[in-house]
């Protein structure tokens, strides 16, 4: 091995030794907001077991031979009392299934981060491992450019692990477009459906194709907050504020089956065209994100591209 390529052998290690520092780092902070993520979302889901445990309890008691049951039958309205105490049991249901949907994906993001930080190994260790050997290279060839070539593969090494994260950002972000677009497109129709069913009498076909749209809105909202909450945690390694999340509820069809009237239907058309905002609102604020993750790519790429050539340039003039 020529004395030229095992300067720059020594190099690329200590650059690759800088970047898992900076990398190590980055995940350490990704990791302790993971945790308290899990440990926020372990609260809310405590919390929504509980009180669809009460919501529950409510039910059983109209269904069951009991003091309310037979309290509501004397006042003639035990149908109604149940019908009302059922949708509530369902909505407890759906704010449980939210929880635990959101826990799940916290536990995701925290052990997705654990294992990377794992997998970096001792990385204090291998710096120092790699600063050792070049400064025994540069003290023994007695070389002009050692200063300069230390300098430049700290700063390509914080250079790279930035830039990895704005592309990792970057991909969040574009993932978190698509479900919003998809959410969105589907809220339109579930609209128009909406206002036919309000003004036009669409009956029983008109029911059961808005709420069909509507459940797939839903489901569809779900994946664009997850999307988004990916993306927020991105977000906070780059150093920029998150774009939080959506929040809706399937519940409305529910509600609407037991109080069929044209204020119902005018509360699903509103809350589709709430949703509907918030989805537009959301686009727009992951666009903005997208635009400026996009230009500081460009700018890291390019100082990233000088250093290099500066580092090359180095390194051939000492072999």
């Amino acid at each position: 091995m020529t004395n030229g390529e095992q300067a720059r052998q020594v190099q690329d290690e200590l650059e690759a030794a800088q970047e898992a520092v900076a990398e190590h780092a980055r995940l350490t902070g990704r990791v302790q907001r993971a945790r308290a993520q899990v440990d926020d979302a372990t609260a809310v889901l405590v919390q929504a077991r509980s009180v669809h445990g009460e919501e529950r309890r409510d039910v059983e008691r109209l269904e069951s031979f009991s003091p309310t049951r037979i309290w509501a039958g004397l006042r003639g309205s035990r149908d109604a009392d149940r019908a009302r105490e059922q949708a509530e049991e369902q909505a407890a249901a759906y704010a449980v299934a939210l929880a635990e949907s959101r826990l799940a994906q916290a536990r995701s993001e925290h052990d997705a981060a654990a294992a990377m930080l794992a997998a970096l190994g001792d990385v204090a260790a291998r710096r120092e491992r790699a600063l050792a050997a070049k400064e025994q290279l540069l003290t023994a060839s007695g070389a002009a450019d050692g200063v300069e070539l230390g300098s430049i593969a700290g700063e390509l090494g914080t250079l790279r692990s930035q830039l990895h994260e704005v592309r990792e950002a970057l991909a969040a972000a574009g993932t978190a477009a698509a479900r919003l677009a998809d959410a969105g497109a589907l809220l339109d129709k579930a609209r128009g459906w909406s206002t036919y069913d309000t003004f036009f009498d669409g009956g029983m076909l008109g029911d059961m194709m808005k709420y069909d749209r509507m459940d797939q809105a839903s489901a569809l909202m779900r994946e664009a907050d997850a999307a988004m909450r990916h993306l927020s945690a991105e977000l906070a390694d780059v150093g920029m504020a998150g774009v939080g999340g959506i929040e809706v509820t399937g519940l409305v069809r529910a509600f609407d089956v037991w109080f069929d009237n044209i204020f119902s239907d005018w509360s699903v058309r509103n809350r589709i065209t709430e949703a509907a905002g918030r989805t537009g609102a959301a686009a727009a604020a992951v666009q903005r994100v997208r635009a400026g993750l996009t230009a500081r790519a460009a700018a890291l790429t390019g100082a990233e591209a000088r250093l290099a050539a500066r580092r090359e340039e180095l390194l051939l003039d000492a072999a």
